[in-house]
């Protein structure tokens, strides 16, 4: 073995223990809460032919738990409530708005590299959808399906996340929503 196959299997074993140590330190219970935008489009029945795009300011507390099973590929769950604010706009001519709200629990698949995450996330979000056109409101609630994707970086017991979700809600055309969250691990 060549000076420079030792160096480099040094340094794998190295790093290989350092994402390791990182890995183990992670895993537990955290908390956390963030804010960013919105983004709400419907096609309302009532308006053929009109949208309603509109952003509003959303903010989410939750609570989850890392499993660090595996230096390369690591699980959590979470528990949340988030509310997306409200959006309002015009259709037609007519004043509207939107509030979603609701609790959400999410399993999130995370690629843990030396002290950053890459992840992905599904899980379901329980909701209440309040409309109002014109000061009139029409109210649904439901369970839509959430997917998304983020990254994140941890030091100690605090991190921060940046991450998109889509929301999934029949009664809607789309939810976006972008969002950075402030993390504490217990």
């Amino acid at each position: 073995m060549s000076m420079i196959e030792r160096v480099a299997a040094v340094f794998a074993g190295a790093l290989a223990l350092l994402t390791v140590s990182a890995q183990a330190a992670d895993e537990g219970f955290y908390v956390g809460l963030g804010t960013g935008q919105a983004q709400v489009k419907d096609e309302p029945s009532q308006f053929p032919g009109q949208g309603f795009n509109e952003n509003s300011t959303p903010y989410r507390v939750f609570g989850g738990y890392r499993l660090g099973l595996i230096p390369i590929l690591d699980f959590a769950a979470e528990l949340g409530y988030r509310d997306l604010g409200e959006a309002e706009g015009n259709v037609a001519g007519t004043s509207a708005q939107y509030k979603v709200k609701g609790a959400d629990a999410s399993l999130l698949a995370i690629f843990p590299i030396l002290g950053f995450d890459l992840f992905g996330k599904v899980g379901l979000m329980q909701f209440d959808l309040d409309k109002t056109f014109a000061g009139a409101t029409t109210g649904s609630s439901g369970t839509a399906p959430i997917y998304g994707v983020g990254a994140g970086f941890r030091f100690w017991r605090l991190g921060i996340r940046a991450e998109y979700e889509r929301i999934e809600i029949d009664d809607l055309k789309s939810v976006d929503v972008g969002m950075v969250s402030v993390t504490f691990r217990f």
